[in-house]
C-alpha cells in the first residue's frame, strides 16, 4: 500500500482560550453543551464519560481562570434539581462556538493549500 499525502493527511486543531493556565476548550465546552441540552450536570458528565468529581474539578478551574461561573445549578424539585448556563457562560460558549467554527475553516484552507494542492511541496 502506497501512502499518498495528498489524500492520506488530516489534521487536528486543540483551541483552548485561557486567562492564566486551565480555560475553556472542547472539554468545558462540551460539558457546557451538554448542560444547556439536558439541564443536567450529572448528564454532562455521564455522557463524557468523567466522574462527577472529575467533571466538577475541570468546571471549577476553568471557572477560576475566567473569574465568573459558567454554570448555575438548583439543587432538589421533583427532577432532582437542574444546571443551566450562566448568562456570562452562554456568552462565553457562543463566542468560543464561533471563534472555533472560524478558525476551523480557515484552518482547512491553509491545510488544503499546504497538503491537498497539486503543487509539489
Amino acid at each position: 500500500m502506497n501512502f499518498d499525502y495528498k489524500k492520506d493527511l488530516d489534521y487536528k486543531i486543540k483551541v483552548l482560550v485561557y486567562s492564566n493556565n486551565k480555560g475553556l476548550g472542547p472539554g468545558v465546552a462540551k460539558i457546557m453543551d451538554l448542560v444547556k441540552q439536558t439541564e443536567k450536570l450529572s448528564e454532562a458528565y455521564k455522557a463524557m464519560n468523567l466522574s462527577p468529581s472529575k467533571g466538577w474539578k475541570i468546571i471549577k478551574e476553568a471557572e477560576k481562570d475566567f473569574g465568573f461561573p459558567f454554570i448555575i445549578s438548583e439543587v432538589g424539585g421533583s427532577g432532582g434539581g437542574k444546571s443551566s448556563l450562566s448568562q456570562e457562560g452562554e456568552d462565553l460558549l457562543n463566542k468560543y462556538n464561533l471563534f472555533v467554527s472560524e478558525l476551523n475553516a480557515e484552518a482547512e484552507r491553509i491545510f488544503e493549500k499546504y497538503f491537498k494542492c497539486d503543487k509539489d511541496i
